[in-house]
């Protein structure tokens, strides 16, 4: 007997542990998964009550840029009973031209203003037209008057138009088997919500190191708002066409990731994408920027900045570049979401001062990073074609290009010649070391003593 009580009260207490971890019967829970493509699908579970048979509900507060061909509806608590049959998507709300434009040919009470002694006056009629910033209307008289929008003090209607709504609306024939509240998922995408990633690179004194943070800005114009929202972001070119049936497909088949507790945004793999949950419920509201940090600022991830002159980019001037990787190794190892980075530099004051930016594209773990963050100030060039010789299926040329440092130390400056794919070419001479860095890019290399110029000449047959 003591057995049984013992189990009794084991499944007792474990029946009152899981019913404390569900959410009120009356809450709304509102899940949000944002595409850097300016699109996003909202998932929100309501509280809704039915009728047994055939229910008219209405479904509020629904994002005014929804695409209603879209909208996916599951009853959670009691699946298979509820079908809806119908749906309209109300999206005609209430203004001052839609109410007049219903009022045509019906009563309407306008109050013009006065001027001096005159206090104005009312006019009761009929709305005969509301165009050209004019009313029209044939009054109790039977005198046509024309009012102008500037004279307009008021305008009383006796009632709203029910085919006006006062905030985007769904509006479904649903056929129900049960009656009472039942729990009901709405899925739908929606445009006009979009998020990006931005990073701040600062510089240490050498030169050879990051510390790297990144932030993710969220941009709703969606025209809804998003209280408590469970937040979710994918990174990856996802495909699109005019039938959005594929995103509802793809939300299927989504794992719930959890976050970890240690980190703002916990990323994982999903499908050919990469996912990024945030670890805590938030409010994105409508017409409103919010910025989320999503990665922890990670201190002196090494860098290597190199001096490179491509002619064929920019013929006079020479880039700075800062190339790392993207490893545990060096403190990242994660799917980087693409995006801004801006690069920072203590000046001797101790203040930040920026440097220079560059996009990255989205990219995997262990992979390389190049930073194009601006020109070289100090390192002056120019370039000369010396000679040249065509023939009908080969061309020989020499080039001179002339590096001049005023800088105060030395530097080695990289040369990228490039040549187009459908070519063979080959060096002939050449008075700096070079390497075969692709199949239509040979890289000179050419170090210059500090306040100094040096002189890179070199030939090329190409063959074709």
């Amino acid at each position: 007997m003591r057995t049984i009580l013992s189990i009794l009260t084991i499944l007792f207490l474990s029946s009152c542990l899981f019913a404390a971890k569900e959410p009120p019967a009356d809450a709304n829970a509102i899940a949000v998964t944002v595409y850097n493509a300016n699109f996003g699908v909202v998932k929100e579970q309501r509280p809704i009550v039915f009728d047994k048979g055939l229910n008219t509900i209405r479904f509020t507060d629904v994002a005014s840029s929804i695409d209603a061909t879209s909208v996916s509806f599951q009853c959670l608590s009691a699946p298979g009973k509820i079908a809806i049959l119908e749906q309209n998507y109300e999206y005609d709300l209430v203004g001052t031209s839609s109410l007049l434009n219903r009022y045509l040919d019906k009563s309407v009470s306008v109050s013009v203003k006065g001027s001096g002694a005159d206090k104005g006056n009312l006019v009761n009629g009929t709305l005969l037209a509301a165009r050209d910033n004019n009313l029209i209307i044939k009054n109790d008289s039977g005198m046509i008057e024309i009012i102008s929008e500037g004279s307009i003090d008021n305008i009383s209607l006796k009632q709203l138009p029910g085919d006006l709504v006062t905030k985007p609306t769904l509006v479904w024939l649903a056929q129900s088997e049960t009656k009472g509240q039942e729990r009901c998922q709405v899925t739908y995408t929606t445009s006009d919500i979009s998020w990006k990633a931005d990073y701040s690179a600062i510089l240490n004194d050498a030169e050879n190191a990051f510390d790297i943070s990144g932030w993710v800005t969220i941009d709703n114009k969606s025209g809804a708002a998003y209280k408590d929202a469970k937040i979710k972001l994918i990174a990856g070119d996802v495909r699109r066409i005019e039938e959005p049936q594929v995103i509802r497909e793809m939300m299927k088949y989504r794992a719930a990731g959890m976050a970890a507790e240690a980190a703002p945004f916990e990323e994982k793999p999903f499908m050919e994408y990469h996912i990024y949950t945030l670890g805590r419920p938030s409010t994105i509201n409508n017409n409103q920027t919010k910025q989320i940090e999503f990665i922890t600022p990670v201190q002196n991830v090494p860098a290597k900045k190199i001096y490179l002159y491509e002619r064929d980019k920019n013929d006079k001037k020479v880039q700075i570049k800062f190339e790392f990787e993207n490893k545990k190794e060096t403190g990242l190892g994660m799917a980087l979401p693409k995006g801004k980075v801006r690069v920072f530099k203590k000046d001797t004051d101790g203040s930040l001062e920026f440097v220079g930016e560059d996009l990255i594209d989205h990219t995997p773990k262990d992979e390389e990073l190049s930073l194009y963050i601006g020109d070289a100030f100090d390192i002056a060039v120019e370039y000369k074609a010396v000679d040249q010789k065509i023939d009908r299926r080969t061309r020989w040329d020499k080039h001179s290009i002339e590096l001049r440092n005023r800088k105060d130390s030395a530097v080695t400056v990289f040369v990228d010649e490039k040549f187009p794919s459908w070519v063979n070419w080959k060096i002939e001479e050449s008075t700096h070391p070079y390497v075969k860095k692709n199949a239509t890019t040979a890289r000179f290399t050419v170090e210059i003593a500090a306040n100094a110029t040096a002189t890179l000449e070199y030939s090329a047959t190409q063959k074709w």
